[in-house]
């Protein structure tokens, strides 16, 4: 056995996650040509600022959280809202989330239990 760390150390590596985040992966073509499209795109909103803010901003209502994926991974600090956000519209993609309870009604039955009863059953889910 070499000097050092023992056997177990050597071969257990294990990858570490805040909860609610993903691990780091490694791009193919790696992170420069993500911050060289961002740039690119944000020097073409500064260029033609008065028209393109309009496509920059977005809204969210109190019951909502947009999630914002920049160039297809989820964008750092996870979901946004309410209210207003910036994006970039050419490397940003946005779904917007609703928080509200949806009930649904299901519509009456009659059921035979066993001992040959009739039971009428309705329900809220």
């Amino acid at each position: 056995m070499p000097e050092g760390k023992p056997q177990d150390e050597q071969h257990d590596q294990h990858v570490l996650t805040v909860e609610g985040q993903a691990p780091e992966e490694k791009d193919s073509c790696g992170p420069i040509l993500g911050c060289l499209l961002t740039f690119f795109s944000v020097f073409f909103i500064v260029i033609t600022f008065p028209f393109s803010i309009w496509f920059c901003i977005k809204m969210v209502q109190e019951y909502q959280r947009a999630v914002i994926f920049r160039l297809g991974r989820l964008k750092r600090g996870g979901a946004v809202g309410p209210g207003l956000f910036l994006i970039i519209p050419c490397i940003d993609n946005v779904q917007v989330v609703d928080l509200r309870t949806v009930s649904f009604d299901v519509p009456p039955q009659e059921i035979l239990t066993k001992d040959s009863v009739t039971v009428a059953v309705d329900a809220v889910v």
